[in-house]
């Protein structure tokens, strides 16, 4: 069943994304062939008002088919896809990755008015004999609420504070058997990791708190969208610097896993998982890389600095095609590494 979840969720955003470039199109004039969720044959296909609607097995992406998009010398025709001004084109291409923005923001809305918002609750599942943890008492199922006399907001804070505090003391506080504890624990340099370390492993559970009435919880999903959007961003720089391993990427095998765990874990889970989702589709497709959205939208920007002189179609084509195949190639390691993981537990 959890399959089925992600499989909903996935198709979901898909044809969202692609409903964007659907209504851009036909509201800037141009011109729509076809219309498709999924890649490979089709399940279920139909004809209305010249557009071929179809439902294909493979759900792992979309597409929008425009009239002479492809071809911009088939015909003159102003319902063109290449014939329209450069400025409907931006828009039509932008138009998927604003879908997606808004479908995330509105299930972000729900989500809060409806449960709340994501809470992150850090608690200790291990504590190492021989490590400053177990030298200052914290015990495995503590729940760690304080530091320095602050409550925690984020388990970012505390990864932060014992980096920071080297041989130095930190103050914690806990929860156990629903009352405060505090204690003081000096994080030492741990030299297999090269980072101050106390010797605990941690575990996360995610609650759901409301924040007030519609108004307030819909202005903190409206904030939700814009840090989960700049995390992502991050979370790509990063991958580019190197600073996150390739061992850290999850292809659409992982993604399944996680949205369908998601779903067994509650209606909550799952919508929160689904937006992030959302947005993280919206940053990878806006990307100015070769055959997504940023790439081709990089092309048509320079269209526009040029003044209206277009990279040939050729020479685009190309560089898309090179894209195409690096994704693909990308996407089949990703799937094997994530297929093996799952049989390597």
């Amino acid at each position: 069943m959890n399959i089925v979840m992600a499989l909903l969720a996935l198709g979901f955003l898909i044809f969202i994304h692609e409903l964007g470039h659907f209504w851009a199109a036909r509201a800037t004039g141009v011109r729509v062939d076809e219309f498709a969720v999924g890649f490979g044959p089709s399940i279920i296909k139909h004809q209305r008002n010249g557009v071929l609607y179809r439902l294909n097995w493979i759900p792992l992406g979309g597409y929008v088919k425009m009239y002479g998009e492809d071809n911009p010398e088939a015909a003159a025709a102003p319902d063109n896809f290449n014939n329209r001004p450069v400025g409907a084109r931006i828009l039509v291409i932008v138009a998927g990755v604003i879908m997606n923005m808004i479908g995330a923001f509105l299930i972000l809305a729900l989500l809060f008015n409806l449960y709340g918002a994501p809470k992150a609750n850090l608690f200790i599942g291990e504590v190492k004999a021989g490590q400053p943890g177990a030298a200052a008492g914290l015990l495995a199922g503590d729940q760690i609420k304080w530091i320095e006399g602050k409550e925690m907001e984020t388990p970012a804070e505390f990864n932060e504070a014992v980096q920071t505090h080297s041989g130095k003391p930190l103050e914690l506080g806990v929860l156990r058997d629903g009352k405060r504890v505090d204690l003081t624990v000096t994080p030492q340099m741990n030299a297999a990791e090269g980072k101050p370390m106390i010797g605990i492993a941690l575990q996360q559970q995610t609650s759901f708190v409301k924040a007030g009435g519609f108004g307030e919880n819909t202005a903190q999903a409206f904030r939700s969208t814009g840090e989960l959007t700049a995390m992502t961003f991050d979370g790509f720089k990063q991958l580019v610097t190197g600073a996150v391993s390739f061992k850290e990427i999850g292809g659409p095998v992982e993604i399944i896993r996680i949205t369908g765990q998601a779903s067994d874990n509650g209606v909550q889970h799952y919508m929160y998982i689904v937006a992030l989702l959302s947005i993280n589709l919206a940053v990878l497709n806006i990307l100015p890389f070769p055959a997504l959205d940023g790439g081709r939208l990089v092309f048509l920007l320079v269209e526009w600095i040029r003044r209206g002189k277009r990279i040939s179609l050729e020479r685009e084509a190309s560089i898309n095609f090179i894209g195409i195949l690096f994704l693909l190639t990308l996407m089949v390691v990703v799937t094997f590494k994530d297929v093996f993981n799952i049989f390597s537990k």
